[in-house]
């Protein structure tokens, strides 16, 4: 196999869209099924689950196939960091599309249901909540990408 990819953003875009469609199908799939909750909490539990195994995968292909077998442990995190952080970015604007447009019950009857289980009354939210939910998605997807890439590139690495 020739290698053919000019830079990193080539070579994981490939990665991105498989990532975010699997991602879209699991909140498709729990968000119909378990409308409560413990599926949102299920759902984010086998999302960051796939999300690191998919990281680990992207990483180990691009030590094989872009750099022929070796892999530096800063390339490792970039490479990580990178496939999380796009991710992350384009799947975050998908959640508040789907909670502005799509369907705008889902995150209040999950935020109902949260504040019932803490005691605590209700308060509907604020357009300006939007942006702190998308800030607060992006600033997960940074820790999880920082974190994922850290250990899979410690891992992976083949530097001495």
């Amino acid at each position: 196999m020739s290698n053919t990819v000019k830079n990193t953003f080539q070579f994981l875009w490939p990665y991105i869209l498989g990532l975010l469609i699997i991602r879209l199908g699991i909140d498709v799939i729990i968000k119909q099924f378990i409308p409560t909750l413990s599926g949102a909490s299920l759902g984010q539990g086998i999302s960051l689950v796939v999300e690191l195994i998919f990281l680990f995968l992207t990483i180990n292909n691009y030590k094989k196939f872009k750099n022929n077998g070796s892999l530096m442990f800063s390339e490792g995190i970039k490479v990580g960091l990178g496939l999380i952080l796009v991710f992350g970015i384009t799947f975050s604007i998908y959640i508040v599309l789907h909670g502005k447009y799509i369907d705008p019950t889902y995150q209040e009857n999950i935020a109902r249901e949260f504040a019932e289980k803490a005691g605590q009354e209700y308060h509907e939210a604020k357009d300006n909540m939007v942006f702190i939910g998308l800030a607060s998605s992006v600033i997960r997807y940074i820790f999880i990408g920082a974190l994922g890439s850290i250990i899979c590139s410690a891992i992976l690495k083949t530097e001495k």
